[in-house]
Order: C-alpha cells, then structure tokens, then sequence
C-alpha cells in the first residue's frame, strides 16, 4: 500500500472502530490488517506533517478532514450491497479496492467479491492476510488490473465474474483525482459489464468547491504526492449516468448526510461531498 492518501483513510477507518462510542461504519478489522507498527507510523505522520491547533490533533485530522468522507461512503456502499443480496445472489466490485476488509467482514453467501486494484497494491496485502492467517473464502476474488491499460471486463471474467448476475460496483474515493472525460469513459466500461441490473456507488467533490475545509484538503492531498481534480458539477454527473443508461436511484448532499450518518458522533459532512447510487 504505497499511496501516503490510500494509508490515511485505512487509519481513519481502523481509528474510529477503536476510538468511538458509536461508531458509523465500524470497520473492526482495519486496525489488523493495517497492524499496530503501520497505524502507529501513520499516527505519528499526522502529527509530524500535518500539524493542527489541537492537543488532540490525530483525532482533530481524522474528524475534520477524513471520517466524512470514508465513514459515510463506505456504509452507503455496503448497506447497498446487503440491501441488494436480500433478493438473491449478486456479485459486489470494488475498484481500487486497496485495504478494504469487506471480504473478510462479510458473512453473506450471497454475495461474491472482486477485489480490483494494481498489482503492488494487492500483493502488498496478500501478503498481509498471509501474515495474519486469514482464509479467504472461495466468493473472494482478487483480480490485479490496471485501470490505464487493461479491459475491466476482461479481466473480470477471466477470474470468475459472471455477467448474467445482478451486480454493484463501488467507485469510492476514485473521482478526486479524475478529470470528468476519464470518469466518464469509467461509466461507460462499467455499464456493459453485465446483462442484467447493474448498480454503482461512488462519491464526488463538487465543481467549484472554495470552502477552507476543501482547499486545506487539497493541501494536504498535493502534500501526500497526489492531486484532486477539479470536481464535478452535479448536472454533469447527472448527464454521464443518462448518456450511459443509468438512473439516480439516490443521491446523497450535505443535509442528506448529516440526518443519515452524522447524528451521533459530533461529526459533520464534509462540504461539498455527493454520494450516488444509480442502476441500469
């Protein structure tokens, strides 16, 4: 796991399921599979780079710039997922799926997994789940793709997909760093990818954000080596999910986030975060 970003929200994750009496998304694994000498470096990263005006300035950074985002998109994505199962079996995609425990916390055979992601990125926790004993059920998939070369579909089916089942494809934290032509031609790859009720789920920063909470975000982004696109304007998500035959089937903005997912935790969304859901 080599992207500094990719770390902060795994850390994020484990450190809420530690830390908080009610958790929103309680990811109990993430701290295993990240294990102590990598939570405790990040920890410490936080503290060393990005320094706030706090005494409690792990949990000021976790609260203010990563818990929205990662705890309210990754509950949407999997309450979709078990609401979807309820009526038989589907197969769940997940893109860029990095450290993500899903698969190991979940308990529904009805659900058969892909983890998609590049090859460094899914050795290094291959290696992880070896290192902890983890047994990887026969419903877990994990399909080493590179997103700028490689057929999504092709290399799905070659590991096991099948494109006569209903599927979900999870797009999280993914859009931040695409131009809206390459979020686009993602779409479109992913609305052929099946013959029969397609869903996907992703998040999206607004077009023309200008908030100190999205611009201190950004900062913090370009000084983890990465840079945040522009951000999309709502209509234009709206017009690539038409163009390509899906229909919104929810769409979360703030006041919808913050009666949701932020009602016990003092948290609040970040500005200017969307979370869809849309299907075909």
């Amino acid at each position: 796991m080599e992207s500094l970003t990719a770390k902060l929200c795994a850390f994020a994750r484990a450190w809420h399921s530690l830390q908080s009496d009610h958790t929103i998304f309680n990811d109990f694994l993430a701290f295993d599979l990240m294990g102590r000498e990598e939570y405790e470096n990040v920890s410490r990263l936080i503290l060393k780079r990005f320094p706030q005006e706090s005494e409690n300035s792990v949990e000021y950074f976790n609260k203010k710039y990563f818990l929205p985002i990662v705890l309210s998109r990754s509950r949407f994505a999997e309450d979709r997922v078990k609401l979807l199962a309820r009526s038989g079996k589907i197969q769940y995609v997940i893109c860029g799926a990095g450290v993500d425990t899903f698969s190991f916390r979940n308990k529904d055979p009805n659900v058969e997994v892909f983890e998609l992601d590049l090859l460094p990125t899914q050795s290094y926790k291959k290696n992880r789940i070896r290192e902890l004993k983890w047994s990887v059920s026969e419903n877990v998939h994990f399909v080493a793709v590179d997103f700028s070369k490689d057929s999504i579909v092709e290399r799905l089916v070659a590991n096991g997909f099948d494109r006569k089942k209903p599927t979900v494809i999870s797009i999280l934290g993914v859009s931040y760093y695409l131009p809206l032509s390459v979020f686009a031609e993602t779409v479109r790859q992913f609305s052929g990818i099946a013959s029969t009720d397609i869903s996907i789920v992703f998040d999206y920063l607004q077009k023309d954000a200008y908030s100190n909470s999205v611009q201190e975000l950004r900062k913090i982004v370009a000084d983890c080596g990465e840079t945040m696109a522009e951000g999309y304007l709502d209509r234009e998500v709206f017009e690539v999910l038409e163009r390509y035959g899906f229909k919104v089937d929810e769409f979360l903005g703030e006041n919808a986030l913050q009666q949701r997912y932020f009602l016990t935790d003092n948290l609040k969304p970040f500005d200017s975060v969307r979370l869809i859901a849309a299907k075909k």
